[in-house]
């Protein structure tokens, strides 16, 4: 499978991995919290996906941080800073009972919107499904999937749809690539610009000045 040109490769042994954990506070939320959109990328129209590859290792030290995929340098110096911010409280992978040194991907998505946030199709999607409609969910759930390849839950559920419609070949791939989603990717971070557009109204207007001719 690859992201952005990226082979991620399958670990040796997912069926009883544990993932190493973040112990400071639930990771996404705390990235979210301190990754800013950098101006100069705002300015410049820049966005696009920064992936960070590091190692936890099996003493729950992180090593070996660097970038695997970005669209600009000045991204990539912004999920840097905030990535370094996590301070090492980590607990290890643990296969079969024994902590292991693992790669894992972080993902920062750095978007850019007019007006409003970008439309969630997985939240439509899964409300689609919750009503039994079908094809409408399996629509939307190919929406957001092409919005966010990085979405494990997207992928599985887009699993259960195509294997409700009978589409079982779909179905395991999706499945499948779900999984691998979910071994090797730690977390993935929106980072989403808002920007308002303002429309300024110049009206031509003749004013009579008091006391003179015209």
């Amino acid at each position: 499978m690859f992201v952005n040109g990226q082979a991620i490769q399958k670990s040796d042994s997912t069926s009883n991995l544990i993932k190493a954990k973040y112990l400071k506070e639930d990771l996404t939320t705390f990235l979210r919290k301190n990754t800013k959109y950098p101006l100069s990328a705002l300015q410049n129209n820049i966005e696009g996906d920064v992936i960070l590859s590091f190692v936890i290792r099996k003493d729950g030290k992180l090593d070996s941080l660097l970038a695997i995929s970005s669209p600009d340098m000045v991204l990539s110096r912004s999920a840097f800073d905030s990535f370094k911010l996590t301070d090492g409280k980590w607990s290890p992978t643990v296969d079969n009972n024994v902590p292991v040194d693992k790669k894992y991907l972080v993902v920062f998505r750095y978007r850019m919107s007019m007006n409003v946030r970008p439309t969630d199709y997985k939240a439509d999607a899964d409300d689609y499904f919750k009503k039994q409609k079908l094809d409408k969910a399996l629509k939307n759930y190919n929406r957001a999937i092409e919005d966010n390849q990085y979405n494990a839950e997207a992928f599985e559920s887009r699993a259960k749809v195509k294997e409700m419609l009978g589409q079982l070949e779909g179905s395991t791939q999706d499945y499948k690539t779900s999984q691998l989603l979910k071994n090797e990717i730690m977390t993935y971070v929106d980072v989403i610009a808002v920007g308002v557009r303002r429309e300024v109204r110049i009206i031509s207007t003749t004013t009579s000045m008091p006391g003179v001719a015209r």
